[in-house]
């Protein structure tokens, strides 16, 4: 009997009605708010907080019932069969596959991060996750996206190169009583080890846990959360799998007020621009770690994607706050890739111009780690980071959200439907005068200025449809230039072969032809004896 009741509940149990699918928001770098220079007379309905009570999704449980027991039959062994339901009836959802399964239910999560990974589903998310970074054509799609794996030709500021300069500075005190007093024994332990065992003994020593730093008692880093390997799920890629750095630092949600949370706009279960993880926003230094030199490679395409959507978030919030100049050309955030032998930091920054923002990055410094010289300067420029780049980086997000409205002040609302970000297309006199105009004006205008938004709103999809048809054109362009240079390799590689063939023959027969000549020569010498 409590065999087949538990049966019962768990088809039950499986087929809970679940909440409709929340709508994506774009992942395009539009503004998302009106900032107080550009709007004071548009609102909209007040985002959730990630902290607010009504934040949570309700699932409603299932009325728990008792199966029906059938008369028992002749047989004491088809009797108890009897009781037990037929497969289909109480594991039919079970029979899906896991993903499906995991979809068909809400799961409880920590800190925006699942309870449970099973390690053959971890091993497999890393090795995607790897494998999509080493396609050949993968940092040219990247500069079509306007993320540039060199430096552009201004580069950054002068103050920022100087900035990093002080960045590198040796005078930083290094812990002691580490494996480093014992570099040689240290380095023939992790030769040919796998990138786990890197992560473990060596990557604490160039970048140590800021949370651990924190609990030690450095109050600087009160603000900041570390990530480990975490799949940066609340926001978009720029271009392949979502972003998953082996570590990576940012801020902590308590960073920022309930206001200026508002103002960012960040909801639960929503994608969004400034939010990677549900408590990491705006992360400003990131590490990828391999094995071997050659995968440095793709340590620092993987640095590249996730900096450019980290840098894509101040930009954007800039450009909410009408202070894009602000950013231009200013170092935003930091990376570290490293294997057993070489480190290599990068800094990144972006450029404004007429044709759009573009995103470079800088190199730092590289540097062979186990030298005496070298060996703690990533440990030093993680330090100078935290202590000295991490406090211009607050200071300039707090500056930004000063700029921007908090939707509880507008004075009237906009559908909800609407997206703000058209409402940044406005112009800036027609902005002042519904500045000027009375609130009863307002309501009068309200019609006009939605049909306005809604122009607007459909431009800028026509404009993105634009957009990815020319990158879809620009991509096959490229593909049929790779395959065009593939078959230009073969027919030279066939033509060298057929060359170097013709080559042996010709020399066969001139030897031959040498061979025939030296007889004649000796038939002419063996006739001219007699004659004389």
């Amino acid at each position: 009997m409590k065999r087949a009741a538990a049966s019962l509940y768990h088809s039950h149990s499986d087929g809970e009605e679940q909440p409709a699918k929340l709508r994506r928001r774009d992942s395009s770098s539009t503004l998302l708010f009106p900032s107080k220079r550009q709007q004071q007379t548009h609102t909209t309905r007040q985002p959730l907080s990630p902290l607010s009570n009504n934040n949570s999704i309700r699932v409603d449980s299932p009325e728990r019932g008792h199966p029906t027991v059938t008369p028992p039959s002749r047989d004491r062994k088809d009797e108890i069969f009897q009781w037990i339901p037929p497969p289909s009836d109480g594991f039919e959802v079970m029979s899906q596959p896991a993903s499906k399964r995991s979809r068909s239910r809400s799961i409880s999560t920590d800190r925006g991060r699942p309870r449970s990974v099973s390690p053959s589903t971890s091993a497999s998310s890393r090795d995607a996750k790897s494998y999509a970074y080493k396609a050949a054509n993968y940092v040219t799609i990247l500069e079509t996206k306007g993320c540039f794996m060199r430096s552009s030709d201004n580069g950054p500021t002068s103050g920022d190169v100087d900035l990093c300069e002080r960045l590198l500075d040796p005078s930083v005190d290094t812990p002691r009583e580490t494996l480093f007093e014992f570099i040689k024994g240290f380095h023939d332990t992790l030769r040919n080890r796998s990138e786990a065992r890197l992560l473990v003994d060596l990557h604490p020593l160039l970048m140590p846990s800021a949370e651990n730093l924190r609990i030690q008692g450095r109050e600087d880093l009160k603000d900041v959360i570390d990530g480990y390997n975490d799949p940066w799920l609340k926001t978009e890629p720029i271009y392949g799998p979502k972003p998953q750095p082996d570590h990576a630092r940012g801020l902590k949600w308590s960073t920022f007020s309930e206001s200026q949370r508002r103002k960012l706009g960040i909801k639960p279960d929503e994608k969004s621009l400034y939010a990677v993880r549900e408590d990491m926003y705006f992360p400003y230094l990131t590490a990828e770690i391999k094995c071997g030199n050659q995968a440095l490679e793709f340590a620092d395409r993987q640095n590249m994607h996730s900096m450019c959507v980290a840098l894509r978030a101040v930009v954007s919030l800039a450009q909410a706050a009408g202070r894009l100049e602000e950013v231009h050309q200013r170092l935003l955030g930091f990376s570290i890739s490293h294997e057993l032998e070489v480190v290599r930091i990068y800094g990144y920054y972006p450029e404004i111009g007429d044709d759009g923002i573009k995103y470079f990055r800088w190199p730092v410094k590289q540097f062979n780690l186990w030298t005496e010289a070298d060996k703690w300067t990533c440990y030093r420029f993680v330090e100078k980071v935290d202590r000295v780049f991490l406090p211009i980086h607050i200071d300039r997000l707090m500056h930004f959200l000063e700029d921007i409205l908090d939707p509880q002040d507008v004075p009237f609302e906009l559908d909800a439907d609407v997206d703000i970000s058209a409402q940044s297309q406005i112009t800036s006199q027609e902005r002042s005068s519904y500045t000027r105009a009375p609130s009863s004006q307002n309501r009068g205008l309200q019609p006009e200025l939605r049909s306005m938004i809604q122009t607007l709103q459909q431009q800028l999809e026509e404009q993105k449809a634009r957009e990815e048809k020319q990158a879809a054109e620009q991509n096959a362009r490229e593909e049929k230039l790779l395959a065009q240079l593939e078959q230009q390799r073969i027919q030279m590689e066939q033509q060298k072969a057929e060359q170097k063939a013709r080559e042996e023959k010709l020399l066969a027969q001139i030897e031959q032809q040498g061979l025939q000549l030296e007889r004649f020569l000796r038939l002419l010498e063996q006739n001219k004896e007699p004659a004389s």
